[in-house]
């Protein structure tokens, strides 16, 4: 491997890591550690993209939990109070077409995915993403006010939730890791369940599509099915086998 200095395009990417939890109660040593690691990164003239992205997935083990409660409870906080902020800033013409949507079966949600393109014209899509940021700016800052009052024990709460559920996680990968070492038939198909828990981690940190429990515990079944399959198509006979004994992960 060919060792270059990072690009700041890929300097970045760590950047966003450190800026992406606007939370308000998250581990300061955390936030610290990370804060190093970026000022650590200009200096280094030997460090890779993969290194970054080693450095990130190591963070994303330490935020995740604390993202997605956060996530959790700005959902909960858009679907509550999400219209009380978003139509005053609307246009009059446009707050009537809006409300034409919803009786149609529209709803806010749906403006975020793209699904209401034809009902608006271009200029209204264009006020509407607007409205959209300015709208969720706010909710941002009224859920931390509430986070830091009344709703902190909930957070953390949520926050304990959803590490546990990493843990869960963790032995997945781990498991297919194994899998990984343990595969001596399929070399192609080692390097494929590598690939996936390497995309798995990415989620964690932003720099692939986000993490999906369900997809994570679906992933061992699904490479067992590859291996078959791989194996049928050079002719090796793998007899189905049932384990009584092993405790599944998920």
């Amino acid at each position: 491997m060919t060792i270059r200095p990072a690009t700041p395009a890929e300097t970045a990417l760590f950047v966003q890591l450190r800026d992406q939890p606007n939370i308000i109660i998250f581990p300061p040593e955390i936030g610290g550690e990370i804060k190093n690691e970026l000022e650590n990164l200009s200096p280094r003239a030997d460090m890779t993209l993969a290194e970054i992205e080693n450095k990130m997935i190591k963070f994303g083990y330490d935020i995740w939990p604390w993202n997605q409660a956060y996530k959790f409870f700005l959902a909960a906080v858009e679907e509550k109070l999400g219209e009380h902020f978003f139509l005053p800033k609307l246009s009059g013409g446009l707050r009537e077409k809006y409300l034409s949507f919803k009786d149609f079966g529209g709803a806010l949600k749906d403006l975020q995915t793209g699904r209401p393109a034809s009902f608006f014209t271009s200029e209204e899509r264009s006020e509407l993403c607007a409205v959209l940021v300015e709208m969720r700016r706010e909710l941002r800052g009224y859920l931390d006010r509430e986070l830091v009052g009344i709703g902190r024990e909930q957070y953390l709460d949520k926050v304990e939730e959803y590490q546990d559920l990493l843990e869960k996680i963790k032995l997945n990968l781990n498991a297919l890791r194994g899998l990984a070492r343990n595969e001596s038939d399929h070399p192609v198909l080692a390097e494929e369940i590598k690939g996936r828990v390497r995309d798995f981690e990415h989620g964690l940190c932003w720099l692939g599509a986000e993490l999906n429990y369900e997809t994570v515990c679906q992933a061992q079944d699904f490479f067992a099915g590859r291996k078959i399959e791989l194996s049928r198509l050079r002719g090796i006979n793998i007899p189905t086998q049932i384990d009584f004994f092993t405790k599944e992960v998920c």
